[in-house]
């Protein structure tokens, strides 16, 4: 059974004005000059309300002991000058906020309880009396007009300034020639100090009071020259006087100070002058920022046995799924830095004060305190209606709705993550929200998706590289927590993944992958906006042409069929079986009887192709199927077009914008796409249909092929094979229901093929053949008889009972009813002719003759020449007799010879632009033969 745990907010309490929304950001902004004024918030001028809020940190200690001692009159000279050097918001005021307090407020830490730490740390080190504590930072006097004082003295320094605090006018008076020439005293400020002395110098971003100060002329320099000399002057003359400390704080670069060559130069000859004789403190470590962090934050941190359970727990799942974290998860030493951490995960701590400290303009402590103390408001206003679980405080818990935190994204990183938040983040449409939707369950409660992207965006920044973002790994640490599905993870990431459009995934080895947010879009981005611009296109022009380009010039084989795309109404006369491909507009819908055609034009439009050929009745109903497309499948093959015509599109516009990888992508995405429009072509047109009568009958294909090929040779396999509506041989069953059986009068074969390809209430025949075949089995049988003639009361052969080969373009073969047989006589009429009889053979030889002109067995024929003259009449036994066997001997050469002669008598009227003539001599032309005409 899981271990339940707690969630943060039952068991720590913010401190009230967290609880209550009504906490100033001007707190975290410690003030120097305002704490001297008395015109700071109460938390700082307050001893005990700021020391109760202040975690006094390894830094800090140091400090203040130092500068205890320096007071004291115990520190050796070199020990009283100190140089503060770190980034915005590294605790560098709040330090000399601090030993304001213990400067000016001794008497009240000496008691408080809540100052109990800094007597602990101060020891015997807390100086009895501080005659004077001096304040100048870039807000105390003006570099141009200098500040009207209270005491009615203008001052114009900072050397005017320090000696007015220090010593009122009286000291002033001292110093006062050089404040108002606004030239550094030279030697005369050790006296000032003497008589000052124990004092405190506190001078706080004097590097930016320099820059300003640097516009105004002082004889051949300026007052940052004169300024910048005076503070050697002062660091000179407190090693010479006991009791006098100097505390300054400097900015970490000069990109703090301001860009130009004129900060950097300040703020390096700054640093010679504090650093030759200062010792540079650290006022926060980088591991004192958890401790720093609650106490600010946090009145109550409950039962620390919570803090344990809580950290033992997230330990224990790590260590279960020890190869996917990074490898200090699971070990003791992270459970201590959870518990140092409460009730925040060390994640989120580290992402704000390690990546976004980076930023030069992040006030690091400050900046962090800030944010986190916005993100911990919100999570407690919205507590009870909480769904996700939060036992501790992680990155997918931060809301990118909260202002500080948007403002602070798009001050630091860019206006155009404005987009990346209402897009991919959070809010109703963002692809994060959306996601959790669709997948139901608990995604939505507890907001799965949207913490992945809350994650990643708080750790897309800090470094260049793959130093941006965080790996797989890193994202299981900022999202995963007991109780959870540990797989949520993967699987909404990789949904993520595909459809977020400013997420930049990359390889990060044996960590997964680097996933962050930039303001370029995604492939992905490109790929909807696209479809967004294709959606109304139904792609059916593009689905008609590419079935052409893939019908153009394919095998039928086995079929018997030729291919039409989308016919026309004007489809000519198909003697011979057609497929007809229909395009998109001619779709079934499925009833609960199975399917049928859509009770539309679709019905009405195969009805008119097989009645009408053109303006005239059809003749040749029964040689044409139909293959349909479904609705279901048809969608699904407009998609596929459409993702095609996208990423094309996308590789014409943005090409040249793309870097190597995402053209990799975009190639891959098209070839797939490419090859789902093969696949969906076939899995679209999925039912064949035939007209019967006035009505339409449609199967549906059992499977489908990957290319159309394969595809088509399965239609006619079930067409033929399992629904029987084609037939390769018509059987005599057939032939007696047709009533081509003739058993009296006659019927000519011919006719009796036709009436298969006529009319729809007959089989269809995969070729003329069919008809032959059963015709000839028939005859075999004597079930008909088999004559040949002009006129089939003048027949020149009769067959019954025997094998007879029949061709469908012979005219002269009538199906007569079976007889007898007598002897081989021949029919009265016609002068016998030989022909030769036809032998079976073995199974798998050809059929022998014999007879007149048959070759002996054994022997091998070289050439076979025939020739002769043959009455008009008998035109056709020279096709049965000699043409077709000769080809389907497949001889290495066949020449057929012509020599066709008309003559007429004298009193026919035969002119030369007859048509039958003209027709004569263009048919000539065209197959090479040579026309003679006699005038």
């Amino acid at each position: 059974m899981l271990e339940t745990l707690k969630p943060w907010f039952e068991v720590a309490k913010p401190h009230e004005d967290i609880c209550k929304g009504r906490l100033s950001e001007a707190v975290f902004a410690a003030n120097i000059w305002a704490v001297a004024q008395k015109t700071a918030p109460d938390i700082y001028l307050d001893p005990e309300a700021f020391f109760s809020k202040t975690y006094i940190t390894g830094g800090l200690k140091n400090v203040m002991k130092r500068v205890g001692a320096s007071l004291s009159g115990e520190a050796e000279a070199g020990d009283r000058i100190f140089s503060l050097q770190t980034s915005f918001g590294g605790g560098k005021t709040h330090t000399l906020v601090a030993l304001w307090h213990i400067a000016k407020r001794a008497d009240i830490i000496r008691k408080s309880a809540d100052c109990a730490a800094v007597r602990e740390v101060m020891g015997d080190s807390f100086p009895s009396k501080v005659k004077g504590v001096a304040v100048f930072t870039n807000q105390t006097c003006d570099a141009t007009q200098g500040r009207q004082t209270p005491e009615g003295v203008r001052t114009r320094t900072l050397w005017g300034e320090l000696a007015l605090q220090l010593g009122g006018k009286e000291l002033y008076k001292k110093i006062q020639p050089n404040d108002e020439a606004r030239t550094a005293p030279q030697g005369i400020f050790v006296e000032i100090l003497k008589q000052a002395s124990p004092c405190l110098i506190l001078l706080d971003e004097i590097a930016d009071y320099c820059v300003v100060a640097a516009g105004e002329e002082v004889g051949t320099g300026t007052l940052a020259d004169q300024t910048i000399s005076f503070v050697q002057q002062l660091t000179e003359a407190a090693q010479q006087v006991p009791g006098v400390a100097i505390v300054a704080t400097l900015p970490a670069s000069a990109l703090e100070v301001s860009s130009s060559e004129k900060g950097q130069d300040i703020l390096v000859r700054l640093e010679k002058r504090f650093g030759r004789m200062g010792a540079d403190i650290k006022p926060v470590a980088d591991e004192e920022i958890y401790q720093v962090v609650r106490r600010r934050l946090f009145e109550e941190l409950g039962d620390p046995a919570e803090h344990k359970r809580a950290a033992e727990a997230y330990v224990r799942l790590y260590d279960q799924h020890r190869n996917e974290v990074p490898a200090e998860a699971s070990k003791a030493a992270y459970r201590e830095r959870i518990i140092a951490a409460y009730p925040f995960h060390p994640t989120l701590i580290d992402a704000l004060y390690l990546r976004w400290g980076s930023h030069g303009d992040f006030q690091r402590t400050r900046g962090v305190l800030r944010l986190l103390a916005s993100v911990v408001g919100d999570l407690w206003k919205r507590r009870k209606n909480a769904t996700q679980t939060q036992p501790l405080i992680q990155p997918c818990h931060v809301s990118w709705t909260i202002d500080a935190m948007s403002a602070s994204l798009t001050r630091l990183w860019g206006a155009p993550y404005e987009a990346v938040i209402a897009q991919d983040v959070i809010g109703e449409k963002a692809n994060a929200s959306l996601l959790d939707e669709e997948k139901g369950g608990d995604y939505p409660t507890e907001r799965i998706t949207q913490g992945i992207a809350s994650a990643i965006l708080l750790g897309s920044f800090g470094g260049q590289g793959e130093k941006s973002g965080y790996t797989t790994k890193d994202l299981k640490l900022a999202v995963s927590r007991p109780g959870l599905n540990w797989s949520y993870t993967d699987g909404a990431l990789l949904t993520f993944e595909e459809r977020s459009f400013y997420l930049h995934p990359a390889a990060a080895g044996s960590l997964g992958k680097r996933y962050w947010f930039g303001t370029k879009p995604t492939l992905a981005k490109l790929i909807v906006q696209y479809r967004q611009q294709f959606a109304a296109n139904d792609f059916d022009v593009e689905i008609v042409e590419g079935l052409q380009e893939q019908v153009t010039g394919i095998s039928t084989a086995p079929a018997t069929w030729r291919v039409f795309v989308n016919p026309e109404a004007n489809l000519p006369e198909q003697k011979s079986l057609a497929l007809l491909i229909m395009p998109p507009t001619c779709s079934y819908s499925e009833n609960g009887k199975g399917p049928s055609l859509i009770a539309s034009p679709a019905e009405k439009r195969l009805l008119e192709i097989s009645q009408k050929c053109g303006s005239k009745e059809r003749i040749y109903k029964n040689t044409l199927l139909f293959l349909l497309p479904s609705p279901r499948g048809l969608t699904r093959l407009r998609n596929a077009f459409r993702e095609v015509a996208v990423l094309e599109t996308i590789k014409r516009d943005y090409s040249s914008q793309l870097d190597e990888e995402q053209k990799s992508e975009l190639k891959g995405k098209f070839d797939a796409a490419k090859k789902s429009v093969g696949e969906s072509l076939c899995a679209a047109y999925t039912q064949m249909a035939k007209v019967e009568g006035q009505s339409v009958e449609v199967t549906t294909l059992p499977v489908t092929r990957p290319n159309l090929l394969e595809h088509l040779r399965e239609a006619w396999k079930h067409i033929v094979e399992e629904e029987e509506w084609v037939l390769r041989k018509v059987g005599t069953v057939t032939l007696q229901k047709v009533g081509v059986l003739v058993t009296e009068g006659s019927m000519r074969v011919r006719d009796a093929i036709e009436c298969f390809l006529r009319y729809t209430d007959k089989p269809m025949i995969a070729s003329k053949d069919a008809v032959l075949t059963g015709l000839s089995q028939a005859c075999r049988e004597k079930l008909i008889g088999i004559g040949r003639g002009l006129d089939a009361t003048k027949l020149q052969k009769k067959s019954c009972g025997e094998e007879v080969m029949l061709d469908p373009n012979e005219d002269g073969l009538w199906i007569i009813p079976a007889f007898t047989p007598e002897s081989a006589t021949p029919v009265t009429g016609t002068p016998p002719t030989t022909t030769p009889t036809t032998t079976t053979g073995k199974p798998g030889q050809s059929p022998t003759q014999t007879g007149p002109g048959s070759v002996p067995t054994g022997k091998t024929a070289k050439r076979i020449t025939i020739s002769g003259s043959v009455p008009a009449e008998s035109w056709s036994d020279v096709f049965r007799c000699f043409v077709n066997p000769g080809v389907r001997l497949n001889p290495k050469k066949l020449k057929l010879g012509i020599d066709f002669e008309l003559v007429f008598d004298d009193g026919q009227k035969v002119k030369l632009d007859e048509p039958s003539i003209k027709a004569m001599k263009e048919a000539a032309r065209q197959l090479g033969l040579e026309m003679e005409v006699e005038e």
